[in-house]
């Protein structure tokens, strides 16, 4: 499933203009892979195939236990799939690491590293850790709303503060591609919705290639270009939604009937797959 976007560029004479090529940001291709315990075969994913454009927020909805999480693993290098391919910026990356930069449900911060420290792991992590990296980390602290937590520790921090940092060491991580993996799921209700608001106000600012991964509808329409929709296990995928609504958005939309419209086709199709995941297999 090779999809690509182009621009326009002039060429050195500044004559007629030409078509330049920009691969997407991820193209996931036929992903398939089964599980093996005791002796039985689970199958996660079934030929599965997406595509994140370059500066682009795509979302992937679907059932609890539909391989999602088993797709980020495939893409981040942790796992191999049996059938299919991974690509990022038109280069084969499949089974390779340290190609994304990726946010966990849990914020995950070192409990012995400061605020800081923990923002500038993946830089460390790449050796481009310095002066300027570290300025840059006490610029989006500020920025984020952490200011005057620097130095603090994670268990000093609230749940929301700590996703903050979280995704902040996701963001200023050097690779391009960021996976966030329902990254709100553990927060009371008006801790997420402020998380959303926040989120979607610094990607509208950055721009940066995202793939993420929520139960939650209103979240996905709020924030995505598209959306995808899994089937239940093995998970493939059932329906792809463009998400019609300009930018910048504000949390205005959600009252549109567009909105409204679109939240009722995709909460049928989830109805629809968990009545399917409850019905016995014969």
């Amino acid at each position: 499933m090779s999809q690509e976007s182009h621009t326009t560029i002039e060429t050195k004479a500044g004559k007629s203009p030409v078509a330049h090529t920009v691969p997407p940001a991820l193209e996931v291709s036929e992903i398939s892979k089964s599980f093996s315990h005791r002796r039985r075969e689970t199958r996660v994913l079934h030929n599965v195939s997406l595509t994140v454009e370059q500066q682009e927020f795509v979302s992937i909805v679907g059932p609890s236990g539909c391989g999602k999480s088993t797709l980020f693993h495939i893409i981040g290098g942790l796992v191999e799939p049996d059938d299919g391919v991974i690509k990022m910026n038109g280069k084969f990356v499949t089974g390779q690491r340290g190609e994304i930069s990726y946010m966990p449900q849990q914020p995950a911060l070192f409990p012995w590293r400061t605020i800081e420290d923990n923002v500038l792991l993946g830089s460390e992590i790449k050796g481009t850790s310095n002066d300027q990296a570290r300025e840059a980390a006490r610029h989006w602290i500020q920025k984020v709303g952490l200011g005057g937590f620097e130095r603090a520790y994670p268990h000093m921090l609230s749940g929301g503060m700590q996703q903050r940092a979280a995704f902040l060491r996701a963001l200023l991580a050097p690779q391009e591609l960021m996976l966030l993996d329902e990254p709100f799921s553990a927060l009371d209700a008006l801790t997420r919705s402020e998380m959303q608001t926040w989120l979607l106000e610094l990607w509208e600012e950055n721009r940066r290639s995202v793939l993420f991964i929520t139960h939650n509808i209103e979240e996905a329409l709020l924030l995505s270009n598209s959306i995808y929709v899994f089937s239940g296990r093995p998970g493939s995928i059932l329906h792809k939604i463009e998400v019609p609504f300009p930018r910048p958005r504000r949390e205005e939309i959600m009252d549109s009937p567009e909105f409204l419209r679109l939240k009722r086709q995709l909460s049928g199709w989830m109805r629809e797959e968990q009545a399917k995941n409850r019905t016995p297999r014969t």
